[in-house]
């Protein structure tokens, strides 16, 4: 087992030289390329329990922790990490020529909008506030509690979507639930083991042979119905990151059972969800089919602001990632899973010699140590390579071959 010291220092190194790769390229870039705006599209910050989440209790009885907070709210602490994001928003868009490094925004140049939730909301005040300091950058967002097509046109019925055409299209391009966690025994048996499960124990979770899942439609048919172990982990163990991220005791991080390694399967847990509800194309296309218009509409209008951030939740991030065809792995989480509080980003760049405009995509978030630590370290920074661009360490695509896929996914909108 690799010493603890020599793990954090490792993915302290990662950090550092996944930013500083970030940094240069950025730096080549400037020299004949021009960065003219930039969408991100945020994951809300650390927040305490949804209602429902907790699928799995300790088999012995031993109570989840509590939170001072209300359920499904930023946390002050949530808070301080999404304020950081911003702050380093701003150097690297100021490195960069897009802003100055200080003072007001010009309200033309900067675009926010949030989702209906108070941790959405709360979070994108805290990335403004960062970003500009004591400046009157406006949260844009629908009233408290609303559905807001932009992140949720399935429930607003703004898209072509039916519950029977979706468990098809899922249980054909996946295999269905079973098949999903098939490769993922280990971490269901962390999870057992988190939960305190001992050798023989026949409860729910405890026994292998109770693994098994389907996916239907309601009677109704008004929406899917997911049973099984991937329905019952994934929010289990989004509450134990939150708490690792929240900075509470390790006691109340699964009763004291996890560690970084525990935790990242515990994530890969986490974001099974998102190959059921998001990633599959038939579901990605309609998540994420309005915020794809709207990202085609600002990656071509002249005068679209220097910076557009929407602040969501996971389903979206993985939607859209799902659109653009790219998969990605942060340092300390699962496969896929939007780590708390970080960003799936796109730039727009022109070369001024040819006119020729460039995207690049990248994912930029903090660990889970440095939420936890509330530290000042750079976060890491990955470049991803869209489906149908060339893989360069640059991460340049151009950007008509970016556009054909959202305009697919904006194709579902009534």
């Amino acid at each position: 087992m690799k010493n603890p010291r020599y793990r954090r220092r490792a993915i302290t190194v990662l950090i550092m030289s996944t930013w500083m790769a970030f940094a240069s390229v950025t730096a080549m870039a400037s020299d004949d390329m021009q960065l003219e705006r930039v969408i991100l599209l945020y994951r809300h910050g650390v927040r305490t329990p949804l209602p429902g989440e907790i699928q799995a209790n300790e088999v012995n009885g031993k109570p989840w922790p509590t939170w001072k907070q209300a359920p499904s709210e930023l946390t002050p602490h949530g808070a301080k990490g999404a304020e950081r994001m911003g702050v380093y928003d701003r150097e690297r868009l100021a490195s960069a020529g897009l802003f100055p490094a200080r003072g007001c925004p010009a309200p033309s140049s900067i675009w926010f909008w949030a989702n209906t939730d108070q941790r959405t909301i709360a979070s994108a005040k805290a990335l403004a506030q960062g970003f500009a300091p004591g400046c009157p950058i406006a949260i844009g967002h629908l009233p408290q509690g609303d559905d807001d097509p932009l992140f949720h046109p399935i429930e607003v019925k703004a898209v072509d979507w039916s519950a029977g055409d979706a468990v098809a299209s899922i249980q054909a391009q996946t295999g269905g639930p079973d098949a999903l966690t098939a490769p993922h025994g280990e971490a269901l048996a962390t999870m057992a083991s988190v939960l305190g499960c001992k050798p023989g124990s026949t409860q729910p979770l405890c026994d292998s042979s109770t693994w098994h899942g389907g996916l239907a439609t309601s009677p109704d048919q008004s929406h899917m119905v997911l049973t099984g172990p991937i329905a019952t982990t994934s929010g289990t163990a989004e509450v134990m990151l939150m708490a690792y991220a929240e900075g509470r005791a390790l006691s109340d991080v699964g009763w004291g059972r996890t560690d970084a390694a525990k935790l990242e399967e515990l994530s890969r847990l986490h974001s099974l969800l998102f190959d059921i509800y998001a990633r599959p194309s038939y579901m990605a296309e309609r998540v994420a089919s309005l915020m794809s218009k709207r990202i085609v509409s600002t990656l071509q209008d002249a005068d679209a602001p220097r910076l557009s951030v929407m602040v969501g939740s996971d389903n979206n991030i993985v939607a859209l990632a799902s659109v653009l065809g790219i998969h990605f792995k942060m340092p300390g989480y699962g496969q896929d899973d939007p780590p708390i509080g970080g960003a799936l980003g796109i730039e727009l760049w022109r070369r001024p010699a040819t006119g020729q405009r460039y995207v690049r995509v990248f994912y930029q978030a903090q660990t889970l140590p440095q939420l936890r630590s509330l530290s000042a370290d750079k976060p890491a920074t990955l470049l991803l390579n869209p489906a149908g661009c060339p893989t360069s360490k640059e991460g340049f695509c151009r950007l008509e071959a970016v556009i054909p896929s959202l305009e697919r996914a904006a194709a579902h909108v009534k």
